[in-house]
């Protein structure tokens, strides 16, 4: 005999590991460390370039910051949580709860052991002498992947659960959110939005199509050609105006000159130019729903109507195929520009505001700022990369004066915009259980070991000894900084030694600063280093030796040599005359034997005859930036905020590097009186530096 019983109905959810914990995030404090104006570099004289960069409205106080920012965090769980918390200063409103208008995220895929070989990258350090050396993740970003992965898909879901849920506060009512994903994950995340956006939002599952060879899976499976985009709206309204442009930004890039007046393609010409397959190719589609056939001599195609957009997208080549090479940063994850200008054509509205919290290479801002004077939309990108941060940096400078692909429609001017510091202090807090408690002493004798020196704890801050050197090992969970350099010196200044070793993930970008007082004040000479990745791999290894019970487990100083790098170290000359002032970039004191002990053995030899090479460090200069007045919003801030009023930098054209780096800066004062210079330095590895100096401007 059966019965039925009535049961609460409950929608379709995703079981798995974890699911039933929860992160407890806080909202952090943001540091506002740079405030960039782009500027372009002009003549001074037949030998000597200049940047003088349009300067838009100076800042006196927090509520004039720009709009658009880059942040990094180590966690964007933390960002997120910030951003739906913090309020207009003026107001007293929500800033963004509510009110984000479209959310773009390519979050990291399942790479897992091989995240490391997978986002190492290739670094060309001197195109003339073909020298090459390799970048890999930081400890920043190795620790973030592993804590993302360190239980497989399962953890992968609850990181993805956590900042969904966050996201979608974050949405407006008629705000919207894709996801890209590949095939490891993208059916599980569309049941984990089916739950928590709700299965009635479900927009679309894009099909992007990117061709070239594709992605070869495990042997006997199809070739892989596609990646998933979800597309979910936060209610049943959604803005959306889904009409695909004429004439793409790609094709337009290419075949500009082929366009006339009206915005029509000129088959004819191509077809004399010997161009017309590879245009087919790029507007098949769309010349078909049109009713055109471009094989004629004499039609001209009107681009100026669109069609409505499909689901499946196979017009978009992938970065490093086609002409959309010439996009290329670097950056290996690299999405193409036209992916994120259709994406925010579709759904950001006038005066839009757009977030990625996974930006990468900073597509989606380059985007929203080649559509600012059209959409007014503002932008916030997030990374737990300071590479990455620097690389959008880079993106968005360059992208300013450059040429409209349009004809006749002028140059792009790039807003100013900052980048912050947000959760900065939480960095690495779920690996604290190896640096605090049972554990600690067992990962700093870990830690010094391979470093080289001997376990020989003395008190709280000096933790062992290297040949006539104190060593301090600082945690993986904050930077350290100037008032810790102090503390360090002074415990330092009454004992035999007068050196000491500070090792940590992570330092302040006053470091040299801060060790120059310590000289000065106590006659204590503070070396710094930072710890890599790869050293922590090396730990964990012993840790779990030690705690599997092997009394004698083998030392670390027996293992790979691992380096230690020195933070950047910036040198400047300085010329005063007058109202002007010339900065010139002098050198930087390149660590050297640490660079080759982190480089491949069978390059090792030919970087080591090329570093004595008495220019070889410019070389390592990426982007170079000035603020002709450093000190001008401490009084009114309470901290110092670098403005970047003038920069050079390496840039690319497609795989080639373009030397445009310039070594000397100018400068003239309207005011006479004294001024503070601020100089910052990155290198190619995405390492920061900053040094300062101070010229008196006469009338």
């Amino acid at each position: 005999m059966k019965k039925e019983i009535e049961l609460k109905k409950k929608k379709p959810i995703l079981a798995y590991d974890g699911m039933d914990k929860k992160t407890l995030v806080e909202a952090v404090p943001t540091q506002v460390i740079e405030i960039v104006y782009p500027s372009k570099a002009e003549k001074k004289d037949e030998d000597t370039l200049f940047a003088k960069g349009e300067l838009q409205k100076k800042i006196t106080k927090s509520a004039d910051f720009p709009k658009n920012r880059l942040i990094w965090t180590n966690d964007n769980l933390v960002a997120l949580k910030t951003l739906l918390d913090e309020k207009d200063p003026v107001s007293g409103e929500y800033k963004y709860r509510n009110k984000i208008d479209l959310i773009y995220i390519d979050p990291p895929f399942m790479v897992q052991d091989d995240f490391v070989t997978q986002n190492t990258i290739d670094i060309e350090v001197d195109e003339e002498e073909g020298v090459m050396s390799v970048k890999e993740p930081t400890i920043i970003e190795t620790i973030a992947y592993k804590d993302t992965w360190q239980n497989g898909l399962d953890s992968f879901l609850q990181m993805m659960r956590e900042r969904l849920e966050l996201m979608k506060e974050l949405l407006s009512p008629t705000g919207s959110i894709y996801v890209h994903l590949d095939w490891h994950t993208s059916h599980y995340i569309k049941v984990l939005m089916d739950e928590i956006f709700d299965y009635s939002n479900f927009v679309n599952n894009i099909i992007w199509t990117y061709g070239g060879k594709g992605l070869t899976g495990a042997k006997g499976s199809y070739v892989k050609y596609h990646a998933d985009i979800l597309f979910y709206s936060k209610t049943n309204d959604p803005y959306i105006q889904a009409r695909k442009e004429g004439i793409t930004e790609s094709v337009r890039g290419r075949f500009g000159k082929y366009i006339n007046e009206n915005n029509q393609i000129l088959f004819k010409t191509l077809k004399e130019n010997n161009e017309l397959s590879e245009l087919r190719k790029a507007t098949q589609r769309f010349t078909k729903e049109n009713g055109k056939d471009p094989k004629g001599d004499d039609v001209a195609v009107d681009f100026n109507k669109g069609s409505l957009i499909k689901d499946i997208w196979d017009d978009i080549p992938i970065i490093r195929e086609s002409f959309a090479y010439d996009e290329f940063s670097g950056y290996p994850t690299q999405k193409p520009l036209e992916l994120l200008r259709r994406i925010i054509k579709v759904s950001c509205p006038q005066n839009g505001i757009i977030l990625d919290a996974f930006i990468g290479s900073g597509t989606t801002c380059v985007v929203a700022e080649q559509l600012a004077e059209e959409l007014k939309c503002t932008w916030i990108g997030i990374d737990n990369s300071k590479f990455a941060i620097h690389t959008a940096r880079k993106r968005l400078i360059e992208l300013n004066g450059q040429s409209k692909p349009e004809k006749n429609t002028g140059v792009y001017k790039v807003r100013p915009f900052t980048v912050e510091n947000m959760g900065y202090y939480q960095r690495g807090v779920k690996w604290d259980a190896v640096q605090v408690g049972a554990q600690a002493d067992s990962y700093r004798q870990a830690i010094i070991e391979l470093f080289g020196g001997e376990y020989a704890p003395y008190s709280k801050l000096l933790h062992g000894k290297k040949r006539g050197s104190w060593i301090h090992v600082g945690p993986l969970s904050a930077p350290i900084v100037g008032e810790q350099i102090d503390a360090i010196a002074k415990e330092v200044k009454d004992t035999d030694f007068k050196k000491c070793y500070v090792l940590s993930a992570d330092f302040t970008a006053h470091l040299n600063n801060a060790i120059e007082k310590a000289k000065e004040k106590y006659g204590v000479q503070v070396t710094a280093r930072i710890i890599p990745a790869s050293a922590i791999d090396e730990v964990k290894k012993r840790l779990e030796f030690i705690k599997s019970g092997v009394k004698n487990p083998e030392k670390i100083s027996e293992m790979p040599n691992i380096a230690f790098f020195s933070p950047l170290t910036v040198k400047i000359h300085k010329v005063n005359d007058s109202k002007e002032a010339m900065i010139e970039l002098a050198g930087l004191e390149v660590d050297a034997e640490s660079f080759l002990e982190s480089q491949n053995p069978e390059r090792r030899n030919e970087l080591k005859k090329w570093l004595e090479k008495e220019k070889s460090w410019q070389s390592f200069v990426d982007f170079w930036a000035v603020d002709w007045d450093y000190e001008s919003l401490k009084d009114n801030l309470k901290e110092f905020v670098f403005e970047n009023e003038w920069q050079s930098f390496r840039k690319r054209n497609g795989k080639k590097m373009v030397e445009d780096l310039v070594f000397k800066a100018f400068h003239t004062y309207e005011k006479a009186g004294e001024y503070t210079i601020a100089v910052k330095v990155t290198d190619v590895f995405g390492n920061d530096g900053i040094v300062t100096t101070k010229v008196v401007i006469k009338k």
